[in-house]
């Protein structure tokens, strides 16, 4: 069971974020909310031409703000805040784009697993950077290699992501 723990909490953290995402949808105007979905990731727009460029900025924006707020020891307990926002930044735009016409195509064979993938890893990266309290003995002692492996890795699903959508888009 004590093993389970960080799964646990991960799972927990990326549960709550989707959902909370899914509501502010809900309860957000649609010229607000496509406003916000297009401007963290232009490729939601179906009708505008594709930007993948822009995924890269958004990525290697929520990293470097997670690595500023951990490199802060008074704001190191902000990390696992911006994993929450990439988590309700997920369930936030998913609810938009199936709510888009003929766009549930793109969202299962594009954006969902892929942004399941990077959200997950997102907050694994927020985990290693600044681990919870009751987190701090399973991140100890590889937590620099981790965080590197972990970014790596996420680069390299964003990168596919961003070929996948590409493909799918021509």
């Amino acid at each position: 069971m004590q093993r389970s723990l960080p799964f646990l909490y991960l799972l927990t953290l990326l549960i709550i974020g989707f959902t909370g995402g899914t509501v502010l949808f809900r309860f957000a105007e649609a010229g607000m909310a496509e406003t916000v979905t297009v401007f963290l990731d232009p490729r939601l727009d179906l009708a505008a031409p594709a930007k993948p460029y822009r995924a890269l900025l958004a990525f290697l924006a929520f990293h470097a703000l997670a690595l500023f707020l951990a490199s802060h020891a008074a704001l190191r307990h902000a990390v696992m805040f911006v994993a929450g926002l990439r988590a309700v930044f997920f369930g936030f735009a998913s609810t938009y784009l199936i709510s888009q016409e003929n766009a549930l195509t793109f969202y299962a064979g594009w954006w969902f697993p892929a942004q399941l993938l990077l959200t997950l890893l997102f907050i694994l990266f927020c985990m290693n950077l600044s681990p919870p309290f009751m987190l701090k003995k399973y991140f100890s002692r590889h937590r620099k290699e981790a965080v590197i492996r972990v970014a790596a890795l996420s680069a390299a699903i964003l990168a596919v992501e961003i070929g996948l959508f590409i493909f799918l888009d021509n």
